[in-house]
């Protein structure tokens, strides 16, 4: 089942989307946030590809949407650190950036 919700951060729309199970029972949820210059992606996404295409994009786990923007940053393209993502910011800071 594919859900997507409309989400406010910091006074910025961002899109949630999110694959529940897409492997079956027992596997992780997919999620991405979609922000105005890049998106946040859940580790069941690849960062290489995301670098590949230019994206702007960091990787945060969570299996919802409130744990991405509250959990910590483990990764980001150069297209988003140029946007100032960091590691170790939360999705929330990350998409404050990637939404400005």
């Amino acid at each position: 089942m594919v859900k997507s919700e409309a989400l406010e951060v910091n006074g910025k729309a961002v899109q949630g989307i999110m694959i529940q199970a897409p492997g079956g029972d027992g596997h992780p949820n997919m999620l991405i946030l979609l922000c105005k210059k890049g998106y946040i992606m859940c580790g069941y996404l690849n960062q290489p590809a995301a670098e590949k295409f230019g994206d702007a994009a960091a990787v945060v786990g969570g299996a919802s949407f409130e744990e991405i923007l509250a959990n910590p940053v483990k990764g980001v393209t150069p297209e988003a650190e140029a946007l100032g993502v960091k590691i170790g910011m939360t999705g929330a800071e990350a998409a404050a950036k990637l939404s400005a």
